[in-house]
């Protein structure tokens, strides 16, 4: 049964403390989303990874969550166990026997991890997946294995409840580091072993012992912020496809009392039926901010805006290309090109916050971008600082995935003053050079 209807006090202003994109009276550097875990360091998808993603500050840690074949979901990245893995030479070709083609995948041989069961997947070991470039250290290679969502819901539990205490929590600005979930290539597994991902994650976030408390507790803990005071969202759910967002928010709504408890629900005032004029951050607290991630050829197309109105998300994680000039203009050093691009990229930005949608651009690497390691630092910036500080003090976006979570949060706390964009600048294009954009 559906608790009672709660009125409101109207004197109180209906307000979300803690939205994905803070209001301007919060003053704060953007967030910083510590992708795969701290990855440039330590191989990605791992326990250690997101633990030193943390001790460095990260406001999020990031996992990509995939499933095996018994339901548990994992973080890793490909479908492909191969990818990261030892799982080809594993005990002299144990698992060899699992290796196949998809369909699915564009009948693509994989040891697909759906094959697997969580009990195969703990055999594992990973290693560095980005190493062409030859800047991230290997010794960490083969050390670590895959972790369950349920032990990494663990880890960001124990961090934030037992050692945040000892060691100093966050200021008023910021709050305990949350979980910035990516469900992975949900249209392969529903194709390939119809299983469905949405309805995965909210069976194990329903049935995990902690979830409740770490990822759901800001249903009243928030609002008993000031005015001035901010709390990053404990959960966000991202996802490449819209449907898959809009059916989460469905059924975040149709199943809260998995997430939270009745008392909580009826004492904020918080009701669970349908409004007229409902608002999802506020009405249904308990539903996370959804993010649609969006590859470079889709964010400038004549209908992306157009389709983002018609979802009921609060963010958009573009890949930095959409808001980068082209690799040739870059190349050719083409100066109306790129303040062309650039002037586009700010558009872009100011058009996603006109629809009150925070914007969270992927990946910053400190690796230079070549034809061998394509992704990381654009030839328009000297390093991964400069970029940096373009993201933050000219496109004004409100967080970066980062690889080097330090070094974010580094040129995050630098602020920007003092900082001079290209226009006020306009210098020729050098990596020695001084600063050019």
């Amino acid at each position: 049964l559906l608790p009672t209807l709660v009125v409101p006090d109207s004197t109180k202003k209906k307000i979300n403390r803690c939205p994905l994109r803070p209001s301007s009276d919060i003053e704060r550097a953007p967030l910083i989303l510590g992708h795969r875990g701290a990855s440039f360091y330590i191989p990605e998808h791992t326990l250690p990874s997101y633990r030193l993603a943390l001790e460095l500050g990260a406001d999020y840690i990031e996992p990509d969550l995939l499933p095996c074949k018994d339901g548990t979901l994992v973080a890793v990245h490909s479908v492909d166990l191969n990818t990261t893995s030892n799982v080809h030479t594993y005990n002299n070709g144990e698992f060899q026997g699992k290796a196949r083609q998809s369909k699915a995948n564009q009948n693509k041989w994989g040891y697909y991890v759906h094959d697997f069961t969580w009990e195969e997947v703990q055999k594992l070991s990973v290693r560095q997946r980005v190493s062409e470039s030859g800047a991230r250290y290997d010794g960490y290679d083969y050390m670590f294995g895959i972790p369950s969502f349920s032990e990494i819901v663990n880890l960001l539990h124990d961090w934030n409840t037992r050692e945040l205490p000892l060691i100093g929590r966050p200021g008023k600005s910021g709050g305990v580091p949350g979980l910035y979930v990516e469900l992975k290539r949900s249209q392969f597994f529903e194709e390939d072993a119809t299983i469905s991902m949405a309805d995965l994650f909210l069976d194990e976030l329903a049935t995990h012992p902690k979830a409740s408390e770490l990822l759901f507790d800001h249903v009243t803990l928030c609002e008993n912020l000031r005015y001035d005071e901010y709390r990053v969202p404990p959960l966000v759910v991202q996802a490449f496809e819209g449907d898959v967002l809009e059916y989460l928010r469905v059924r975040f709504k149709e199943r809260w009392m998995d997430f939270v408890e009745e008392d909580a629900i009826l004492s904020s005032g918080v009701v669970s039926g349908s409004l007229p004029e409902e608002n999802d951050e506020i009405d249904h607290p308990w539903i996370p901010p959804l993010v649609l991630l969006v590859r470079s050829d889709y964010c400038q197309s004549r209908d992306f805006w157009f389709e983002v109105a018609k979802l009921h998300i609060q963010g958009i994680g573009p890949n930095k290309q959409c808001l980068l000039p082209s690799s040739s203009d870059i190349a050719s050093n083409n100066t109306s090109a790129l303040a062309r691009a650039k002037r586009e990229a700010k558009e872009w930005v100011a058009k996603a916050h006109s629809e009150r949608l925070a914007v969270h651009p992927w990946t910053v690497r400190l690796e230079i971008e070549s034809e061998l390691d394509v992704g990381g630092v654009p030839g328009m910036f000297r390093s991964a600082e400069d970029e940096l500080r373009y993201y933050f003090c000219e496109l004004h976006i409100d967080g970066i995935f980062s690889e080097n979570v330090a070094l974010a949060r580094m040129i995050g706390a630098e602020g920007c003053d003092g900082y001079y964009s290209s226009e006020e600048t306009n210098p020729k294009v050098e990596r020695n050079g001084p600063l050019c954009i």
